[in-house]
Protein backbone atom coordinates (compact mmCIF):
# COMPACT_ATOMS: atom_id res chain seq x y z
CA UNK A 1 0.00 0.00 0.00
CA UNK A 2 0.96 3.49 -0.80
CA UNK A 3 -0.57 6.85 0.32
CA UNK A 4 -0.28 10.21 -2.43
CA UNK A 5 -0.80 13.44 -0.97
CA UNK A 6 -1.51 16.21 -3.32
CA UNK A 7 -1.22 19.20 -1.80
CA UNK A 8 -3.43 22.44 -3.29
CA UNK A 9 -1.89 23.43 -6.41
CA UNK A 10 -1.79 19.69 -7.31
CA UNK A 11 -6.01 20.06 -7.41
CA UNK A 12 -5.86 23.66 -8.70
CA UNK A 13 -8.12 23.06 -11.66
CA UNK A 14 -9.26 20.69 -14.47
CA UNK A 15 -6.15 19.99 -16.09
CA UNK A 16 -4.04 19.38 -12.75
CA UNK A 17 -7.10 17.32 -11.36
CA UNK A 18 -6.62 15.19 -14.63
CA UNK A 19 -2.57 14.86 -14.21
CA UNK A 20 -3.40 13.59 -10.36
CA UNK A 21 -5.95 10.89 -11.73
CA UNK A 22 -3.37 9.78 -14.22
CA UNK A 23 -0.61 9.52 -11.60
CA UNK A 24 -2.98 7.37 -9.26
CA UNK A 25 -3.86 5.59 -11.61
CA UNK A 26 0.06 4.93 -12.98
CA UNK A 27 0.05 3.35 -8.78
CA UNK A 28 -3.18 1.06 -8.59
CA UNK A 29 -0.94 -2.02 -8.17
CA UNK A 30 -0.16 -0.64 -4.46
CA UNK A 31 -3.46 0.18 -3.67
CA UNK A 32 -3.27 3.62 -3.16
CA UNK A 33 -4.54 6.42 -0.25
CA UNK A 34 -5.36 9.41 -1.62
CA UNK A 35 -5.16 12.29 0.58
CA UNK A 36 -6.05 15.36 -0.90
CA UNK A 37 -6.24 19.17 0.07
CA UNK A 38 -8.67 22.24 -1.28
CA UNK A 39 -8.80 23.63 -4.71
CA UNK A 40 -5.52 26.08 -5.21
CA UNK A 41 -4.97 28.19 -8.31
CA UNK A 42 -4.50 31.80 -9.13
CA UNK A 43 -8.07 32.13 -10.04
CA UNK A 44 -9.02 29.57 -7.12
CA UNK A 45 -7.70 30.22 -3.70
CA UNK A 46 -10.57 28.00 -1.98
CA UNK A 47 -9.49 28.06 1.84
CA UNK A 48 -8.51 31.52 1.83
CA UNK A 49 -12.45 31.92 -0.28
CA UNK A 50 -13.60 30.14 2.63
CA UNK A 51 -11.77 32.37 5.63
CA UNK A 52 -12.49 35.78 3.80
CA UNK A 53 -16.05 34.40 3.09
CA UNK A 54 -16.50 33.88 7.26
CA UNK A 55 -14.18 36.95 8.07
CA UNK A 56 -16.73 39.36 6.11
CA UNK A 57 -19.95 37.44 7.21
CA UNK A 58 -18.89 38.55 11.26
CA UNK A 59 -19.09 41.92 9.92
CA UNK A 60 -22.99 41.78 8.14
CA UNK A 61 -21.92 40.46 5.01
CA UNK A 62 -22.94 37.01 4.11
CA UNK A 63 -22.38 36.27 0.40
CA UNK A 64 -21.21 32.98 -0.47
CA UNK A 65 -21.25 33.98 -4.11
CA UNK A 66 -17.27 33.46 -4.78
CA UNK A 67 -16.67 30.15 -2.91
CA UNK A 68 -20.33 28.83 -4.95
CA UNK A 69 -18.85 30.06 -8.40
CA UNK A 70 -15.56 28.84 -8.23
CA UNK A 71 -16.09 25.34 -6.68
CA UNK A 72 -18.87 25.23 -9.55
CA UNK A 73 -16.79 26.54 -12.22
CA UNK A 74 -14.51 23.30 -11.47
CA UNK A 75 -17.23 21.21 -11.91
CA UNK A 76 -18.18 22.53 -14.93
CA UNK A 77 -14.85 22.03 -16.21
CA UNK A 78 -14.21 18.86 -15.75
CA UNK A 79 -17.98 17.79 -16.36
CA UNK A 80 -19.06 16.30 -12.90
CA UNK A 81 -22.35 16.25 -11.68
CA UNK A 82 -22.10 18.56 -8.49
CA UNK A 83 -25.47 17.64 -7.35
CA UNK A 84 -25.03 13.81 -7.87
CA UNK A 85 -21.92 13.68 -6.05
CA UNK A 86 -22.88 15.88 -3.19
CA UNK A 87 -21.09 19.31 -3.95
CA UNK A 88 -24.47 21.28 -4.03
CA UNK A 89 -25.65 19.94 -0.62
CA UNK A 90 -22.16 21.12 0.51
CA UNK A 91 -22.61 24.20 -1.00
CA UNK A 92 -26.01 24.57 0.95
CA UNK A 93 -24.94 23.98 4.35
CA UNK A 94 -21.66 26.42 3.95
CA UNK A 95 -24.32 29.10 2.69
CA UNK A 96 -26.44 28.28 5.60
CA UNK A 97 -23.35 28.46 7.97
CA UNK A 98 -22.42 32.07 6.76
CA UNK A 99 -25.76 33.35 7.19
CA UNK A 100 -25.34 32.32 10.98
CA UNK A 101 -21.93 33.70 11.38
CA UNK A 102 -23.55 36.71 10.04
CA UNK A 103 -26.78 36.80 12.11
CA UNK A 104 -25.00 36.44 15.24
CA UNK A 105 -21.78 38.29 14.42
CA UNK A 106 -19.42 36.12 15.91
CA UNK A 107 -16.59 33.66 14.83
CA UNK A 108 -15.34 31.18 17.09
CA UNK A 109 -12.17 29.16 16.03
CA UNK A 110 -14.52 25.94 16.66
CA UNK A 111 -17.31 27.87 13.72
CA UNK A 112 -13.67 28.76 11.75
CA UNK A 113 -12.96 25.09 11.51
CA UNK A 114 -16.18 23.93 10.13
CA UNK A 115 -15.71 27.08 7.72
CA UNK A 116 -12.32 25.66 6.03
CA UNK A 117 -13.26 21.91 6.22
CA UNK A 118 -15.49 22.46 3.12
CA UNK A 119 -12.50 22.55 0.73
CA UNK A 120 -11.18 19.35 1.48
CA UNK A 121 -14.74 18.05 1.25
CA UNK A 122 -15.31 19.27 -2.16
CA UNK A 123 -12.29 18.68 -3.67
CA UNK A 124 -12.37 14.91 -2.39
CA UNK A 125 -15.83 14.15 -3.98
CA UNK A 126 -14.78 16.16 -7.38
CA UNK A 127 -11.33 13.82 -7.47
CA UNK A 128 -12.79 10.60 -6.71
CA UNK A 129 -15.37 11.59 -9.66
CA UNK A 130 -12.91 12.02 -11.96
CA UNK A 131 -10.91 9.09 -11.21
CA UNK A 132 -14.13 6.85 -11.69
CA UNK A 133 -16.18 8.55 -14.76
CA UNK A 134 -12.73 9.56 -17.12
CA UNK A 135 -9.99 7.46 -15.86
CA UNK A 136 -12.45 4.04 -15.15
CA UNK A 137 -10.52 3.22 -11.44
CA UNK A 138 -12.73 1.65 -8.78
CA UNK A 139 -12.50 4.22 -6.38
CA UNK A 140 -14.64 5.48 -3.26
CA UNK A 141 -14.59 8.46 -1.49
CA UNK A 142 -14.79 8.89 2.45
CA UNK A 143 -13.64 11.66 4.39
CA UNK A 144 -11.19 11.61 7.55
CA UNK A 145 -14.17 12.49 9.62
CA UNK A 146 -16.29 9.55 8.32
CA UNK A 147 -13.07 6.93 8.43
CA UNK A 148 -13.02 7.47 12.13
CA UNK A 149 -9.76 9.94 12.39
CA UNK A 150 -10.38 12.21 15.99
CA UNK A 151 -8.24 14.66 17.66
CA UNK A 152 -8.59 16.68 20.61
CA UNK A 153 -10.46 19.93 20.49
CA UNK A 154 -7.65 22.48 19.73
CA UNK A 155 -9.68 23.91 17.23
CA UNK A 156 -7.18 25.49 14.84
CA UNK A 157 -4.53 23.44 15.35
CA UNK A 158 -5.47 20.09 16.60
CA UNK A 159 -3.51 17.32 17.90
CA UNK A 160 -4.15 13.47 16.30
CA UNK A 161 -5.50 11.04 18.89
CA UNK A 162 -3.59 8.08 18.12
CA UNK A 163 -6.35 5.69 19.77
CA UNK A 164 -8.37 6.47 16.85
CA UNK A 165 -6.06 5.09 14.52
CA UNK A 166 -7.22 1.42 15.13
CA UNK A 167 -10.91 1.62 14.19
CA UNK A 168 -9.72 4.13 11.10
CA UNK A 169 -7.09 1.03 9.69
CA UNK A 170 -10.24 -1.30 10.43
CA UNK A 171 -12.48 1.26 8.50
CA UNK A 172 -10.26 1.02 5.56
CA UNK A 173 -9.59 -2.54 6.01
CA UNK A 174 -13.14 -3.62 5.97
CA UNK A 175 -13.73 -0.76 3.02
CA UNK A 176 -10.58 -2.86 0.78
CA UNK A 177 -11.03 -0.01 -1.92
CA UNK A 178 -8.47 -0.27 -5.17
CA UNK A 179 -8.33 3.41 -4.15
CA UNK A 180 -9.65 5.35 -1.43
CA UNK A 181 -9.88 9.00 -1.71
CA UNK A 182 -10.48 11.24 1.62
CA UNK A 183 -9.48 14.31 2.87
CA UNK A 184 -6.27 16.10 4.10
CA UNK A 185 -6.33 18.92 6.67
CA UNK A 186 -9.48 18.06 9.43
CA UNK A 187 -10.63 15.77 11.67
CA UNK A 188 -12.77 15.99 14.31
CA UNK A 189 -13.31 14.92 18.26
CA UNK A 190 -14.61 12.39 20.13
CA UNK A 191 -18.12 14.07 20.03
CA UNK A 192 -17.94 14.64 16.59
CA UNK A 193 -16.81 18.84 16.13
CA UNK A 194 -15.03 19.36 13.14
CA UNK A 195 -11.25 20.40 13.72
CA UNK A 196 -8.65 21.29 10.94
CA UNK A 197 -4.51 20.15 11.58
CA UNK A 198 -3.57 23.66 10.59
CA UNK A 199 -2.98 25.64 7.72
CA UNK A 200 -1.00 23.56 5.28
CA UNK A 201 -1.77 20.32 7.66
CA UNK A 202 -2.90 18.44 5.09
CA UNK A 203 0.80 17.16 4.62
CA UNK A 204 0.65 16.10 7.94
CA UNK A 205 -2.72 14.10 7.09
CA UNK A 206 -0.77 12.35 4.53
CA UNK A 207 1.85 10.79 6.89
CA UNK A 208 -0.84 10.15 9.11
CA UNK A 209 -2.63 7.90 7.28
CA UNK A 210 0.68 6.67 5.55
CA UNK A 211 1.49 5.40 9.52
CA UNK A 212 -2.31 4.27 10.22
CA UNK A 213 -2.11 1.71 7.02
CA UNK A 214 1.63 0.74 6.89
CA UNK A 215 2.29 2.58 3.64
CA UNK A 216 5.44 1.14 2.20
CA UNK A 217 5.62 5.48 1.26
CA UNK A 218 4.34 8.59 2.00
CA UNK A 219 4.57 10.59 -1.55
CA UNK A 220 3.43 14.48 -1.16
CA UNK A 221 2.98 16.02 -4.43
CA UNK A 222 3.16 19.34 -4.93
CA UNK A 223 4.46 22.17 -7.24
CA UNK A 224 8.28 21.65 -6.93
CA UNK A 225 10.51 18.98 -7.95
CA UNK A 226 11.69 18.25 -4.21
CA UNK A 227 12.83 20.08 -1.83
CA UNK A 228 15.20 22.52 -3.22
CA UNK A 229 19.09 23.60 -1.78
CA UNK A 230 17.32 26.85 -1.34
CA UNK A 231 14.31 28.97 -1.83
CA UNK A 232 14.36 29.02 -6.12
CA UNK A 233 12.21 32.59 -6.08
CA UNK A 234 16.11 34.07 -4.43
CA UNK A 235 18.75 31.95 -5.91
CA UNK A 236 18.14 30.79 -9.73
CA UNK A 237 20.56 27.72 -9.50
CA UNK A 238 18.62 26.08 -6.23
CA UNK A 239 18.48 22.31 -7.21
CA UNK A 240 16.64 19.45 -6.06
CA UNK A 241 18.07 17.45 -3.08
CA UNK A 242 17.93 13.82 -3.95
CA UNK A 243 18.09 12.67 -0.26
CA UNK A 244 17.52 13.98 3.06
CA UNK A 245 16.79 12.55 6.82
CA UNK A 246 14.56 12.80 8.78
CA UNK A 247 16.13 15.47 11.16
CA UNK A 248 17.35 17.74 8.30
CA UNK A 249 13.79 17.32 6.84
CA UNK A 250 12.71 18.26 10.38
CA UNK A 251 14.96 21.14 11.09
CA UNK A 252 14.16 22.36 7.05
CA UNK A 253 10.36 21.93 8.00
CA UNK A 254 10.30 24.34 11.23
CA UNK A 255 12.54 26.82 9.98
CA UNK A 256 10.73 28.11 6.85
CA UNK A 257 10.89 25.18 4.27
CA UNK A 258 7.30 26.00 2.83
CA UNK A 259 7.14 22.18 1.08
CA UNK A 260 7.20 20.20 4.07
CA UNK A 261 4.29 21.19 7.15
CA UNK A 262 6.83 21.17 10.27
CA UNK A 263 4.53 17.84 11.54
CA UNK A 264 4.70 15.83 8.64
CA UNK A 265 8.05 14.08 10.06
CA UNK A 266 6.56 12.97 13.01
CA UNK A 267 4.45 9.94 11.91
CA UNK A 268 6.91 8.92 9.23
CA UNK A 269 9.68 8.79 11.99
CA UNK A 270 8.12 6.84 14.42
CA UNK A 271 6.94 4.46 12.05
CA UNK A 272 9.48 4.96 9.85
CA UNK A 273 7.95 5.07 6.38
CA UNK A 274 10.13 7.12 3.53
CA UNK A 275 8.68 10.06 2.73
CA UNK A 276 9.18 11.44 -0.99
CA UNK A 277 8.47 14.67 -2.29
CA UNK A 278 7.40 15.27 -5.91
CA UNK A 279 6.00 16.96 -8.55
CA UNK A 280 2.78 16.89 -9.96
CA UNK A 281 3.78 18.38 -13.24
CA UNK A 282 6.66 16.75 -13.87
CA UNK A 283 6.02 13.20 -12.41
CA UNK A 284 8.88 11.87 -13.84
CA UNK A 285 11.57 13.52 -11.86
CA UNK A 286 12.43 11.40 -8.98
CA UNK A 287 12.51 14.58 -6.35
CA UNK A 288 13.39 14.25 -2.92
CA UNK A 289 13.15 10.85 -0.81
CA UNK A 290 13.32 11.60 3.16
CA UNK A 291 14.38 8.50 5.48
CA UNK A 292 16.09 7.89 8.50
CA UNK A 293 19.20 7.40 6.80
CA UNK A 294 21.47 8.38 3.94
CA UNK A 295 24.81 7.41 2.37
CA UNK A 296 26.76 10.76 1.53
CA UNK A 297 28.69 10.75 -1.13
CA UNK A 298 32.17 11.80 -1.16
CA UNK A 299 32.83 15.63 -1.84
CA UNK A 300 29.27 16.27 -1.24
CA UNK A 301 28.55 19.37 0.10
CA UNK A 302 28.23 19.54 4.03
CA UNK A 303 24.90 21.07 3.72
CA UNK A 304 21.73 20.32 2.28
CA UNK A 305 19.55 23.29 2.10
CA UNK A 306 19.45 26.93 3.37
CA UNK A 307 15.94 27.65 4.57
CA UNK A 308 14.37 31.30 5.66
CA UNK A 309 11.32 31.62 7.73
CA UNK A 310 9.89 35.47 7.63
CA UNK A 311 8.03 37.28 9.80
CA UNK A 312 9.63 36.79 13.23
CA UNK A 313 10.24 38.74 16.12
CA UNK A 314 13.02 38.97 18.31
CA UNK A 315 12.10 39.87 22.28
CA UNK A 316 14.77 40.89 24.41
CA UNK A 317 14.40 40.99 28.30
CA UNK A 318 17.10 42.63 30.11
CA UNK A 319 17.43 43.23 34.01
CA UNK A 320 20.30 43.52 36.37
CA UNK A 321 18.03 41.35 39.05
CA UNK A 322 19.39 38.34 36.64
CA UNK A 323 22.79 38.42 37.69
CA UNK A 324 23.64 35.83 40.20
CA UNK A 325 19.93 34.56 40.64
CA UNK A 326 18.02 31.90 40.49
CA UNK A 327 14.27 31.18 38.84
CA UNK A 328 14.41 34.50 36.65
CA UNK A 329 14.37 32.41 33.13
CA UNK A 330 11.29 30.09 34.93
CA UNK A 331 9.59 33.28 35.14
CA UNK A 332 9.79 34.91 32.38
CA UNK A 333 8.42 31.21 30.49
CA UNK A 334 6.15 30.78 32.33
CA UNK A 335 4.31 34.35 31.09
CA UNK A 336 5.16 32.84 27.47
CA UNK A 337 3.19 29.81 28.81
CA UNK A 338 0.53 31.29 29.94
CA UNK A 339 -0.11 33.70 26.83
CA UNK A 340 0.74 30.78 24.26
CA UNK A 341 3.74 32.19 23.07
CA UNK A 342 5.71 30.12 21.31
CA UNK A 343 9.61 30.57 20.77
CA UNK A 344 12.11 29.29 18.19
CA UNK A 345 15.66 30.66 19.01
CA UNK A 346 17.13 31.37 22.68
CA UNK A 347 20.35 33.66 23.33
CA UNK A 348 21.00 34.47 27.02
CA UNK A 349 23.47 36.27 29.01
CA UNK A 350 24.26 37.01 32.74
CA UNK A 351 21.65 40.55 32.19
CA UNK A 352 19.47 39.61 29.09
CA UNK A 353 17.46 36.85 27.70
CA UNK A 354 16.46 37.02 23.68
CA UNK A 355 14.04 35.06 22.11
CA UNK A 356 12.21 34.54 18.73
CA UNK A 357 8.77 33.66 18.06
CA UNK A 358 7.09 33.24 14.79
CA UNK A 359 4.98 35.12 12.68
CA UNK A 360 1.53 35.36 14.11
CA UNK A 361 2.51 34.76 17.78
CA UNK A 362 0.66 37.99 19.50
CA UNK A 363 3.19 39.16 21.95
CA UNK A 364 1.84 42.10 23.55
CA UNK A 365 0.12 40.92 26.14
CA UNK A 366 2.89 38.82 27.15
CA UNK A 367 5.01 42.04 26.61
CA UNK A 368 3.30 44.28 29.01
CA UNK A 369 3.19 41.18 31.92
CA UNK A 370 7.37 40.94 31.53
CA UNK A 371 7.75 45.03 31.75
CA UNK A 372 6.66 44.09 35.72
CA UNK A 373 10.08 42.91 36.65
CA UNK A 374 12.13 43.81 33.53
CA UNK A 375 12.64 46.13 30.31
CA UNK A 376 11.14 44.57 26.98
CA UNK A 377 12.15 45.64 23.30
CA UNK A 378 10.37 43.61 20.35
CA UNK A 379 12.08 43.93 17.13
CA UNK A 380 9.80 42.69 14.07
CA UNK A 381 10.39 42.45 10.43
CA UNK A 382 13.04 40.01 11.43
CA UNK A 383 13.97 36.56 9.33
CA UNK A 384 15.07 33.29 10.45
CA UNK A 385 17.86 32.00 8.11
CA UNK A 386 18.85 28.17 8.39
CA UNK A 387 21.73 26.54 7.42
CA UNK A 388 21.04 22.36 7.49
CA UNK A 389 22.90 19.50 7.21
CA UNK A 390 23.73 16.07 8.96
CA UNK A 391 27.23 16.27 7.64
CA UNK A 392 27.92 19.47 9.35
CA UNK A 393 27.83 17.72 12.89
CA UNK A 394 31.22 17.45 13.95
CA UNK A 395 33.18 19.38 10.78
CA UNK A 396 35.25 21.87 11.71
CA UNK A 397 34.98 25.05 9.52
CA UNK A 398 31.44 25.43 8.72
CA UNK A 399 30.57 27.98 11.25
CA UNK A 400 33.04 30.08 10.19
CA UNK A 401 32.21 29.53 6.73
CA UNK A 402 28.81 30.51 7.16
CA UNK A 403 29.75 33.48 8.98
CA UNK A 404 32.42 34.42 6.56
CA UNK A 405 29.63 34.28 3.50
CA UNK A 406 27.10 36.75 6.20
CA UNK A 407 30.55 39.21 5.89
CA UNK A 408 31.00 39.40 2.17
CA UNK A 409 26.94 39.71 1.93
CA UNK A 410 27.00 42.62 4.19
CA UNK A 411 24.23 41.71 6.27
CA UNK A 412 24.70 42.14 9.97
CA UNK A 413 23.33 39.09 11.86
CA UNK A 414 21.48 39.89 15.36
CA UNK A 415 21.51 36.39 16.69
CA UNK A 416 23.02 33.38 15.94
CA UNK A 417 22.44 29.88 17.47
CA UNK A 418 23.36 25.93 16.49
CA UNK A 419 21.66 23.43 18.74
CA UNK A 420 23.22 20.62 20.54
CA UNK A 421 22.84 18.61 17.42
CA UNK A 422 25.10 20.61 15.26
CA UNK A 423 22.55 20.24 12.12
CA UNK A 424 21.46 23.60 11.97
CA UNK A 425 23.20 26.67 12.27
CA UNK A 426 20.16 29.52 12.52
CA UNK A 427 21.09 33.16 11.90
CA UNK A 428 18.54 36.21 13.15
CA UNK A 429 18.91 38.79 10.15
CA UNK A 430 16.49 41.77 9.22
CA UNK A 431 13.87 40.58 6.70
CA UNK A 432 14.62 43.21 3.86
CA UNK A 433 18.26 41.95 3.79
CA UNK A 434 17.36 37.89 3.48
CA UNK A 435 18.22 38.13 -0.52
CA UNK A 436 21.69 39.37 -0.15
CA UNK A 437 22.60 36.88 2.57
CA UNK A 438 20.77 33.76 1.11
CA UNK A 439 22.62 34.03 -1.89
CA UNK A 440 25.93 34.36 -0.77
CA UNK A 441 25.36 31.75 2.05
CA UNK A 442 24.19 29.20 -0.84
CA UNK A 443 27.16 30.23 -3.19
CA UNK A 444 29.27 29.42 -0.15
CA UNK A 445 27.61 26.12 0.78
CA UNK A 446 26.45 24.96 -2.75
CA UNK A 447 28.39 26.85 -5.87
Amino acid sequence: MITLKFGGTSVGNAERIRQVCQIVKSELTRKPIVVVSAHNSPSVHMTDALVATARAAREGKADTTKVQEAQRGICRDLGVDAEAVGIERLLERFDQLIKGIAMIGELTPRTMDVVMSFGERMSGRVVNDVLRREFGVDSIYRSSVSLGLRTDANFGAAHPDPRSFPAVAKQIEDLNPDVLVTTGFIAATDDGQITTLGRGGSDYSGTIFGAITGSEEVQIWTDVSGVMTTDPRIVDGARSIPELTFMEASELAWYGAKVLHPATMIPAMENDIPVRVKNTSDPGHPGTVIRRSVVEAAGSPVAKSVAVLNGVQLITITTGRMFGAHGFMSKVFDVFNRNGVDIHMIATSEVSISVTTPKGQHVEKAAEQIKEFADVAVDRDMSLISVVGEKMKGTPGVAARVTGAMARSGVSIRMISQGATEINIALLVRENQVKRAVRELHKEMFE
